[in-house]
């Protein structure tokens, strides 16, 4: 699967960047990042000073035309015709002297878009606006140089005013999805308590915290790192990962992630992951990562530039019409204003930022209830998936009381570690330090040979010409290996019972057999009836033994299929997608790897091996197998809403283009009907952000 192709993210909001180069997306995000920044790299004292100017230089201007009113009363019962014709033409002077200004600040950097987009040989809004006011503005100074004809310096100023407003409002509106990126931040604690060489405890800052560290987390306090608890029982609030109100419950064993807030319990735990490379790292990497050119985005920026092409096109053709009427006479003023309507009245901007801002809110919205979209492009396939195949092993369910030996012998001492070390799923379970009730032949050391995991098999020790092997009985078919009539005898009454079997052989024998209890994972069986609620086919893929995968498709009422390797798996997911199947695959293990690459849309736990977190499109943070129906969910709503703002898009402006064009629609309502009709697009995709008060925000 090729990396797709990224843009460059906005200073200011994240989104991407259209123009090569430049810093923001748009005017707002430039105006926006200044006034709050204070320019580049500030204090804020300049972005205050801005901004005071700003509202002085309007509420100024406002003074000074209602000044102008209580003039035209003095003049008028001074001189009469005489006077009102001296107060148009210092009218217009002013009006004149008084929009440069307002042209410079808030036209320069429309100006610096549109030359960018003319650079690249395109037309955006800004090139749009700048036309048109740029236009009026050079016929309303020649009118003043010659003292005759109309001016519009006012339609130009409140153009620019309205526009800038409005991409103002926009860039707002698009800051709060980048914003949960920075509030990840104020979730760890400001120190940690780290226990030292000499067994004392020393506070630390959590980024000194380095994997296999012990930490003690006291009563309300935040964890600082992604850790497993050692001792302890207490309840975590992780409403920032899983967006889940109520805490659960954590004992030794748990794994516990960086920013939960402990409850009333005081946890000691290992650290598993350093502050840059945990779950918390992970979700505010992603937030703020570039979005991928997925085909919504470029349709949507294609669409917007033929409706640049058919504005332009309209409103010459427009101001034509009405500057040269039917009694054959020339009339500049109604033309322009004509075409002025109609290069402000379209709203292509919102068209182009509205889909990756929905885009944005939605992987967001996502990401705080643990489900982190690592590939955009697959909530694009996410909203068309119509089948689910699940792994059984380590996905829908855990080990829950540990290994126990079921044969005539016992487990080899040898063995446990050796399945330790594998990274397997089933590892869980030989962590237990009771090695008698678990029947297993004392404590050994870690595996001294060489180690080879094997996919749906097994884990390989050599150690010069001693070969010892730990997996599936059906491996050990595979390779023909000796069993004793009472070993063979135990595995047929276990499979019999569906246990989960694990196999250990020494040379060319079996030599121990044991069983891992399980149980399903938090959320399994809400998680199957959810995607089955959604109309999506669901299926139950696992390398485990028939019986034991039987077992649990009967009772969660799936089709299931057992002993599958990971060809078998891979197979599988090819064959529904030749069927015309749009499908997901989730999976945790080594075994999982090709049928994640080839799915559609692939999720992976976090508990997973790195392998499948690497092939997965998708990664689940939560502990809650929920989030999978969530993230279908997700991708549906999103493509409602881009659908939504394409439709109304291309309503509005069809309609507020034939008006425009009929010459009764002036600059001012077409530029206030612009600016709303891009808050509507942009509010519409800002809906998909999470309400206050879930997850982190």
């Amino acid at each position: 699967m090729s990396a797709p192709a990224t843009l460059a993210a906005c200073l200011h909001c994240a989104l991407p960047v259209r123009a090569e180069g430049s810093p923001y997306c748009c005017l707002g995000c430039r105006l926006a990042h200044r006034v709050s920044a204070g320019g580049e790299g500030g204090d804020g004292a300049g972005g205050t000073l801005e901004a005071r100017l700003l509202v002085a230089a309007v509420l100024s201007m406002g003074v000074m035309t209602l000044s102008l009113v209580l003039w035209a009363e003095e003049l008028l019962a001074a001189g009469g015709e005489h006077g009102l014709s001296q107060l148009g033409g210092l009218g217009r002077a002013a009006q004149a002297l008084l929009a440069l200004p307002v042209l410079a600040l808030l036209g320069g950097p429309l100006l610096e878009g549109a030359l960018d987009d003319l650079r690249r040989r395109v037309v955006r809004l800004d090139g749009l606006v700048v036309l048109a006011v740029g236009a009026g503005w050079l016929l309303s100074s020649w009118h003043v140089f010659v003292g005759s004809g109309p001016v519009y310096f006012d339609t130009g100023a409140m153009v620019l005013l309205l526009v800038t407003f409005g991409r103002r409002l926009e860039a707002h509106a698009r800051r709060r999805g980048a914003d949960a990126a920075e509030a990840l931040l104020a979730l760890l604690p400001a120190r940690a308590h780290r226990r030292d060489d000499a067994g004392a405890w020393q506070d630390v800052a959590p980024a000194e915290l380095a994997a296999g560290e012990r930490v003690q987390v006291r009563p309300g306090e935040a964890l600082p790192a992604d850790g497993r608890v050692l001792t302890g029982v207490s309840e975590l609030s992780t409403a920032h990962l899983t967006g889940e109100e109520r805490p659960r419950a954590v004992a030794p064993g748990d794994r516990a992630p960086a920013g939960a807030v402990n409850g009333a319990g005081v946890l000691e735990l290992e650290v598993t992951a350093r502050a840059g490379d945990g779950s918390l790292a992970r979700l505010r990497a992603l937030l703020e990562s570039p979005l991928d050119a997925v085909p919504a985005v470029r349709a949507a920026d294609r669409l917007a530039g033929v409706l640049t092409a058919v504005t332009c096109a309209l409103a010459v053709v427009a101001g034509l019409a009405a500057a040269w009427p039917a009694d054959g006479g020339w009339a500049a003023d109604a033309g322009l204003r004509t075409a002025l309507s109609v290069l402000l009245v379209a709203c292509p901007c919102a068209l182009g930022l509205a889909t990756p801002l929905a885009y944005r809110a939605e992987r967001a919205a996502l990401a705080r209830h643990g489900v982190l979209v690592r590939r955009v492009g697959a909530l694009e396939q996410a909203a068309r998936v119509d089948r689910v195949v699940l792994d059984k092993t380590g996905t829908l369910t855990r080990p829950s009381g540990g290994f126990r030996s079921c044969g005539p012998m016992p487990w080899p001492r040898w063995a446990a570690p050796l399945v330790r070390a594998s990274g397997h799923p089933l590892a869980e379970a030989f962590a237990a330090d009771d090695a008698d009730a678990a029947g297993v032949a004392g404590v050994a050391d870690d595996p001294a040979g060489e180690l080879r995991s094997l996919p749906g098999r097994g884990v390989v020790e050599q150690a010069g010409t001693r070969v010892r092997r730990v997996g599936s009985p059906l491996w050990m078919d595979a390779l023909e290996l000796r069993w004793s009539d009472a070993l063979r005898d135990a595995r047929r009454a276990a499979e019999a019972r569906g246990d989960t079997l694990v196999v250990a052989a020494e040379g060319d024998a079996v030599v121990g057999l044991g069983r891992v209890e399980s149980r399903l994972r938090a959320g399994a069986a809400e998680a199957v009836d959810a995607l089955r609620a959604t109309g999506v086919g669901l299926e139950l893929s696992s390398g485990d033994a028939v019986g034991a995968v039987d077992a649990l498709g009967a009772e969660l009422g799936l089709p299931a299929a057992g002993a599958q390797r990971p060809e078998d798996k891979d197979a599988r997911v090819a064959a529904l997608q030749a069927d015309g199947h749009v499908v997901a695959f989730v999976g945790d293990g080594l075994n999982d790897g090709a049928a994640l690459r080839r799915a559609d849309v692939s999720v992976a736990p976090s508990w997973g091996t790195d392998l499948a977190r690497d092939q997965a499109d998708v990664e689940l943070v939560c502990d809650d197998l929920r989030a999978v129906p969530r993230l279908l969910e997700g991708a549906r709503r999103l493509r409602r809403t881009v659908r939504g703002n394409l439709a109304w898009t291309v309503a509005y402006n069809a309609v507020a283009l034939a008006a425009a064009c009929t010459g009764r629609l002036h600059p001012l309502v077409a530029v206030s009907a612009m600016v709303a009709s891009s808050l509507v697009v942009s509010g519409r995709s800002r809906r998909l952000l999470p309400r206050a008060g879930e997850g982190t925000s």
